[in-house]
């Protein structure tokens, strides 16, 4: 899986518990792996970290802003619902019993105050806790509806599957949210941190002192830059709501009414920039810089381009995103229309 680096997603309600169970054997501590297996080609980004913050601002791990007030876990998601159709594993992170269970929500975005109070204290969605011992418990959430395979009292392996991302219970776009608690206090699994605790700033994932292994570390990105989650070319503007329902759109063709390019990211920090440059031919056919963002941005798209039937020929996208004046996301896709 390859991880990279809109707002309030997930307020994570504890499970009821079904049944006491007694904790699953281990020699140690354990180390955690990822909670989900990415499909190949594909990618699953970290959209939100837990906040440490106990008060009412939001700050996540690393000392940046990708979380929110109150949020308990970390988000990995999916790129759009046609993944979530398709049927992407969550996995046990730990050797484990599942503590608790709930399945049978409807899998749908969150969008209206219509649909926050249809999900109202049940936020989690379908999900499970699983029981590591050593005071170790995780949380899994916003599975997809029917998808949970295993009963409370059941044992589980590290990588056995557990049901499949969905997006149940308060959410806004696809993903599993995991909340990684230890004798009942919210941990970071990177850093080990808990809420209250100062965060930290590293120089690689060697250094991180949490509680994940090192695979997962080793496909751990920068958590301060942001993520692209797709760029190329569309037939018409293209915005987060349509991106995250349909997910990659349909290319321009010689009879469209447009030729766009854009780029989708999430994680963005105040001040960031988009740069989109298309040209057709080797020649410039569009360009765009954005003005700096005002505030950091869970998720953003720009996009650049021009109505009307697009002309045969060779057209190249280049989007970048812009800090301080250094490209520090780079993206080109090219189209040719005869």
């Amino acid at each position: 899986m390859r991880t990279r680096l809109l707002t309030r997603l997930c307020r994570t309600v504890q499970l009821v518990v079904l049944v006491a169970v007694p904790a699953f054997p281990v020699a140690a501590e354990p180390l955690f792996g990822l909670p989900l297996v990415c499909p190949q080609g594909s990618i699953c980004p970290i959209q939100q970290f837990a906040d440490l913050d106990p008060g009412p601002g939001a700050r996540d791990p690393w000392c940046g802003t990708k979380t929110y007030d109150g949020h308990k876990g970390t988000d990995f998601r999916v790129l759009s619902m046609q993944d979530v159709a398709r049927g992407v594993e969550v996995v046990a992170m730990a050797d484990g019993v599942v503590k608790a269970s709930r399945d049978g929500m409807a899998d749908r975005l969150v969008a209206t105050d219509a649909d926050r109070k249809a999900v109202s204290s049940r936020e989690c969605g379908n999900g499970l806790i699983l029981d590591h011992g050593e005071g170790y418990e995780t949380q899994y959430c916003h599975m997809r509806q029917g998808s949970l395979r295993l009963a409370p009292g059941a044992k589980v392996r590290k990588g056995d599957v557990l049901g499949l991302v969905g997006a149940s219970g308060m959410a806004q776009f696809p993903h599993v949210h995991v909340t990684l608690r230890r004798d009942g206090k919210v941990t970071d699994p990177f850093t080990g941190l808990e809420a209250g605790q100062a965060c930290a700033v590293y120089e690689t994932a060697a250094e991180f002192s949490g509680r994940m292994d090192a695979k997962a570390l080793a496909d751990f990105a920068a958590p301060e830059l942001p993520t692209v989650l797709s760029a190329g070319f569309a037939d018409r503007p293209v915005n987060d709501r349509e991106l995250v329902q349909s997910g990659v759109p349909t290319p321009p063709g010689r009879l469209s009414q447009a030729l766009v390019g854009y780029i989708w990211a999430i994680n963005l920090a105040k001040g960031d920039r988009f740069m989109l440059r298309i040209e057709k031919n080797g020649q410039v056919f569009s360009e765009q810089t954005t003005e700096p963002l005002d505030r950091s941005k869970a998720v953003y798209v720009a996009y650049s381009g021009k109505k009307g039937a697009p002309a045969a020929g060779h057209y190249r996208l280049e989007a970048a995103i812009v800090r301080q004046g250094r490209k520090i996301a780079l993206e080109s896709s090219e189209l040719t229309l005869k």
